[in-house]
């Protein structure tokens, strides 16, 4: 601003400057041009000075217009660098999107058949237990029948020995009476033994007389008939000097017939044998003979044990489950669940074994057959 109110003064006293002349003195007029030179050299000095100030700065200001456009490069060079980053990133997010949706459509694939397979094994599984069911009732069946038929052939046997008994009875009376009727007097006794005194031998019978029944006509007269206690022999007659010494009664000859428990110890013995069809048949026996009671539980127990010892696995099974079905609240019941699953895993049915080795953990949680199943389910 000043330099602008200085130039604006030397171009008044320059236009000015003739009329100045004119009337002015010669010192004046020097002393004007000296001014004028101060002035000239200031604006000199000024010029330069000014000048080599703006050059400065336009120097200063390439420099900084160069530095800006290295850094404009510099900038254009990462931001093409991050959109090239950016593009590759886009490509994979797209590439991974395509697996994914890949990824996911074979897992649903997948999925799917694994269910499919899960649920025709649950269908072949299910017709499996109901063929196992329908050869269970089978089974039972023909046991029942086989049981029906024993039990006739016992009471046709049973009877076919009692109208034995009844013949050889009344044959017996038959020849007590005669031998009576010609030979000697009849002596009853309070047991109820029929004894037959002669003069020379006394016969005892050990047929006892029934009341029901008459006794037999005597051809010749009637004899003296005596009631005696058991111990003592009184004479027949007056005559009689002494009576002959009374016969002992005659042994039974039938052998008492074995208990279950023998037969059962029997049975077992022959399973230590190893002999397991001949012990199935022996249990068999004990089992019909006593179905209920201990020794028939334990019977029926070890029929499928010999039947899993001789590899006949679906027999087996289907033995168990007849004990299970029959006395589910036994022990026994837990150990035949057990040999159950053994005998699905010895048939390569893994997935029936595990789920009879749940059903004892969940049911039987206390016996020792559960942490057996825990152990098996550990290892399939």
């Amino acid at each position: 601003m000043q330099m602008k109110k200085t130039i604006r003064n030397i171009l008044v006293i320059t236009a000015l400057s003739p009329l100045l002349i004119q009337c002015a003195s010669q010192d004046e007029v020097q002393r004007l041009q000296y001014q004028l030179h101060v002035v000239n050299k200031k604006l000199a000095e000024m010029q330069n000075s000014t000048v080599g100030d703006i050059q400065k700065r336009q120097a200063a200001s390439s420099n900084q217009m160069d530095q800006l456009q290295q850094e404009i490069a510099i900038l254009k060079g990462q931001l093409e660098e991050t959109n090239m980053q950016n593009r590759l990133l886009q490509e994979q997010n797209d590439a991974l999107q395509s697996n994914m949706g890949n990824i996911a459509k074979e897992e649903a694939q997948r999925r799917e058949e694994a269910l499919t397979r899960i649920a025709e094994e649950q269908r072949a599984k299910e017709a499996r237990i109901s063929e196992l069911n329908e050869k269970l009732k089978a089974q039972q069946e023909s046991l029942q029948a086989i049981q029906d038929a024993r039990v006739r052939e016992a009471e046709r046997r049973a009877e076919e020995a009692r109208a034995k008994a009844d013949a050889a009875k009344a044959k017996a009376l038959s020849v007590t009476s005669s031998s009576v009727a010609s030979n000697g007097i009849i002596r009853i006794t309070s047991d109820q033994n029929k004894r037959v005194v002669s003069s020379s031998t006394e016969v005892t019978q050990p047929e006892q007389i029934s009341p029901a029944k008459p006794a037999a006509p005597a051809a010749a007269p009637q004899p003296a008939v005596v009631s005696t206690p058991k111990p003592a022999v009184k004479p027949a007659a007056a005559s009689q000097q002494a009576a002959a010494p009374e016969s002992p009664p005659l042994p039974e000859t039938t052998a008492p017939a074995p208990s279950a428990g023998s037969a059962l110890a029997e049975a077992e013995k022959l399973y230590q044998q190893k002999q397991y069809a001949k012990a199935y048949d022996e249990f068999e026996q004990v089992a019909m003979a006593n179905p209920s009671s201990e020794d028939g539980i334990n019977a029926g127990y070890m029929m499928g044990e010999c039947l899993y010892a001789q590899k006949e696995y679906d027999k087996a099974i289907l033995q168990y489950q007849k004990l299970i079905s029959q006395n589910g609240n036994h022990p026994k019941a837990a150990a035949a669940t057990l040999k159950q699953g053994m005998a699905f895993e010895q048939l390569a049915d893994a997935e029936t074994a595990r789920m009879i080795y749940k059903k004892i953990v969940n049911h039987y949680g206390s016996s020792p057959e559960a942490k057996i199943a825990k152990e098996k389910l550990g290892s399939l």
